[in-house]
């Protein structure tokens, strides 16, 4: 009777989904209608470097790719673009999850920081060489700096609310496929 009908690992992804949505929601509201002067965090990207960090099984590769794919599309940026640079940023998070579980939380953050400045150049270089119309440098790398500032909240945000902690040792089997 105790065993619940969704494993744990399902009703996880069902909540990153669903935050995900949520915060596509409120990016979407047309709470100013001016252009801002200032880029604050994309929480999105944030969110889904932190649960990759930390539970690899909730946030397989596909899932990443169908959430930043539909961002593409509702945020009217180039469509797979950031898709593509977050799948990889993830699986870069993913295949290091079990040794940043031994290290500190610095060296977490620190990944996910260098994930994120390769978000950020690899997403500007691509733009550029594809010749899209692109922001200024200037709010890439506050967005950049801004992601980085965010992350621990982000990080501690997930552990309170749904309990994303540290990968452990019996999660090895972190496959996307179960």
């Amino acid at each position: 009777m105790g065993e619940s009908l969704i494993p744990h690992k399902w009703l996880m992804r069902i909540a990153f989904v669903g935050t995900c949505l949520v915060m596509l929601f409120l990016q979407l509201l047309p709470l100013e209608t001016t252009p801002r002067r200032w880029a604050g965090p994309d929480f999105l990207v944030v969110l889904t470097l932190a649960w990759a960090g930390r539970q690899p099984a909730y946030v397989p590769p596909l899932l990443v790719a169908a959430i930043f794919l539909l961002a593409d599309f509702l945020l009217m940026r180039p469509p797979g673009l950031m898709a593509a640079l977050m799948v990889l940023a993830s699986e870069v998070l993913r295949n290091r999850a079990l040794s940043l579980r031994d290290a500190t939380y610095v060296a977490e953050w620190m990944t996910a920081a260098a994930m994120l400045i390769f978000i950020a150049v690899g997403y500007r270089l691509l733009l550029i060489i594809f010749m899209v119309e692109r922001s200024s440098l200037g709010l890439t790398l506050m967005q950049a700096m801004m992601n980085i500032a965010v992350f621990p909240l982000v990080v501690a945000l997930s552990k309170l609310i749904f309990g994303v902690g540290r990968a452990r040792a019996r999660d090895a089997g972190m496959g996307a496929s179960s």
